[in-house]
């Protein structure tokens, strides 16, 4: 094992990067960069220099066949438990699997993760146009996603854990999925994050995807949403150009290894 800095952290992020988009033009997915990842396109040409993952949204159809069919040059893990790697959320992730990553002791996680260098997919789902039914779905959405969470947890919250492991992961991962396909689209004009989101700023027009453009980063582009100013306004402020005080440049946290 070899410990790696931040720049292999983004050449690996960037080989997943053209692997997943490799992946989804030859099967007809769609996906999109999403969030730091854009912004680090935006900003830099790149991924943000402390940034240690990257970020992709998709609609929850081709979510659910990317992470039925992906057959890439790494692993796309997705209610994965396995004795390596035990990974159970709303959120997908593809990561190398010669790579790990070790928590500072001081914020270490009581649960087997593994997983190492990766790229998270969020899935984009109906959300109700009526704000207090939108409100009443997030809240019961993140109450669940966070217990499904809590359930691979031994230590942490009193209270979580014993609401957690009151029911099994599969109830949580069955609770979460009824939640995201809950809203049927065709009474929606709005798509969001319902699991893996806490924050309204993660609602889009329905036709979010029909409005795409190709974002260069490095010496490739891939898609992004068409309007980045308005993107980026909506998730970070007017001024999300401008790079945060050095003391708040930090990553995830932890120790990136080579297997």
């Amino acid at each position: 094992m070899r410990k790696i800095g931040i720049d292999k952290v983004h050449d690996i992020l960037f080989d997943i990067l053209c692997d997943i988009d490799n992946f989804c033009r030859e099967n007809g997915l769609h996906w999109a960069m999403g969030y730091g990842t854009v912004l680090g396109a935006i900003r830099y040409g790149d991924f943000i220099p402390w940034d240690d993952d990257a970020d992709i949204v998709m609609p929850r159809d081709d979510f659910d066949r990317f992470v039925a069919t992906y057959n890439g040059k790494y692993e796309c893990i997705f209610n994965t438990r396995r004795e390596d790697v035990f990974y159970v959320s709303g959120v997908a992730k593809v990561h190398d699997p010669h790579t790990d990553k070790f928590l500072a002791k001081s914020s270490r996680r009581k649960f087997l993760s593994h997983y190492g260098v990766s790229v998270d997919i969020f899935a984009l789902d109906p959300v109700p146009d009526d704000a207090a039914q939108y409100h009443a779905l997030m809240k019961e959405a993140i109450h669940c996603h966070r217990r499904l969470l809590y359930r691979s947890r031994k230590s942490g919250s009193p209270l979580l854990l014993l609401s957690a492991w009151s029911h099994s992961l599969d109830w949580w991962m069955e609770r979460c999925n009824r939640l995201a396909r809950s809203c049927k689209p065709e009474e929606c004009s709005r798509i969001g994050i319902i699991l893996g989101s806490r924050t309204p700023r993660n609602v889009h027009p329905k036709d979010f995807f029909e409005h795409l453009k190709p974002l260069k980063l490095r010496d490739r582009s891939f898609p992004a949403p068409e309007d980045t100013d308005a993107y980026l306004t909506q998730m970070y402020g007017p001024d999300y150009i401008v790079p945060p005080p050095e003391s708040e440049r930090v990553g995830h946290g932890g120790e990136v290894w080579m297997l």
